[in-house]
């Protein structure tokens, strides 16, 4: 909203101020954001920045960290993960973590949607018609992470040799 000119931008900022001093003991306003635009944000209106009493800044999650989460959200939603399948993951969190726009815990949501969706169109490929159990229909295996998400952050790679 404040990113762009003529976006009544400046209008809720000076609204939220006014509302932040005559409320100041009743209400609490959290602020949100990636820092540079945290700070392109904060520079909008001094009245604002002066009005802010700390700042908590939340390192991104690193390749582990965005493992585990994916293993709580496989948990969540009834699914297991093959060993190969969170090495696989791992290895892509590690690439995407390097990316100014990498999204953190949304990222790993869209892996494991993509990865949910590749794995039904592989079960019904190999199974065509057949009965299929809950263990195989509740296992995510490494190839099924061979999504979409998982390509847009790949490095790019120069080949060397003759």
């Amino acid at each position: 909203m404040v990113e762009k000119e003529g976006l009544y931008g400046d209008e809720a900022i000076n609204t939220i101020v006014q509302m932040m001093e005559n409320y100041r003991e009743e209400v609490i306003v959290i602020f949100a954001g990636y820092p540079d635009k945290m700070k392109r944000f904060l520079a909008k209106n001094e009245g604002l920045r002066s009005r802010i009493a700390f700042h908590i800044d939340f390192p991104d999650y690193n390749g582990e960290e965005l493992c585990a989460i994916l293993e709580l959200m496989c948990k969540n939603r009834g699914y297991t993960l093959e060993v190969g399948a969170i090495e696989k993951c791992k290895g892509i969190f590690e690439i995407a973590c390097h990316n100014a726009e990498f999204g953190n815990g949304r990222f790993v949501r869209n892996v494991l949607e993509q990865a949910i969706i590749k794995q039904s169109a592989r079960l019904v490929g190999e199974y065509r018609g057949k009965p299929v159990d809950r263990e195989t229909m509740t296992t995510l295996a490494a190839s099924d992470f061979d999504i979409n998400a998982a390509k847009t952050y790949k490095t790019n790679q120069v080949a060397i040799g003759f």
